[in-house]
């Protein structure tokens, strides 16, 4: 994944959110909560992903900017040969501080742009039962509320886009126990072989942050 590749991402102007059509319990709080800038309302409602370049640790808030994440716009880690396990938990930070609700039958739109080379197919090259595809999960607090297996991933990058309708599990979300994640999980596998002497076999995946589109 080099620089070309990586401006190439830029182009594309993707946005990294979580889009959350959200209806308050309380007009008051709405207010109040869209005040805040990082909080979630019936208007404010896109979750923007941030986070350092390792990947851990990521975060996520209703704000579409932040000054603490990482300069590059992206989270990368490699590795040169065997398995290579990622897993990201990007948690809302600050964390929330009312109770909200979303409109049943609403959608959760997920918006991401991933860059992976490597193997993850099992029964394909270094790939034994032990690999996976990209998973993405909604969490509340530490409870994993909704998971999407995305089977179309293919080397360099890939634009994502996935939607979980709101059913009764993900209507109502407490302050004290369901603060907001969104979870990334792969595991890939570097390439081997005798084209490895002159091209780059590594397993390598790239997730970019929000403000990408800001960054052209």
């Amino acid at each position: 994944m080099g620089e070309m590749k990586m401006a190439s991402g830029l182009l594309m102007a993707v946005l990294f959110l979580m889009a959350i059509p959200a209806t308050m319990a309380d007009v008051g709080d709405a207010t109040i909560m869209q005040e805040t800038g990082e909080q979630p309302s019936h208007e404010n409602n896109t979750f923007y992903l941030w986070g350092q370049s390792s990947g851990t640790p990521c975060w996520g808030h209703f704000n579409n900017t932040d000054d603490g994440s990482a300069n590059d716009g992206y989270a990368e880690t490699t590795q040169a040969n065997g398995k290579m396990e990622v897993e990201w938990t990007c948690r809302m930070d600050p964390q929330l501080k009312d109770d909200f609700a979303l409109e049943v039958d609403a959608q959760i739109q997920i918006h991401l742009m991933i860059d992976v080379s490597g193997n993850w197919e099992n029964g394909q090259n270094n790939c034994n039962s032990d690999c996976e595809n990209l998973n993405i999960s909604l969490m509340k607090g530490g409870l994993e509320v909704a998971k999407y297996e995305y089977t179309a991933m293919s080397q360099g990058e890939n634009e994502i886009a996935i939607t979980f309708p709101v059913n009764e599990t993900l209507e109502v979300w407490d302050d004290a126990t369901d603060n907001p994640a969104l979870r990334v999980r792969m595991v890939i596998y570097a390439s081997s072989g005798l084209e490895c002497i002159f091209f780059n076999c590594d397993a390598e995946f790239r997730m970019y942050f929000s403000g990408q589109e800001e960054a052209q």
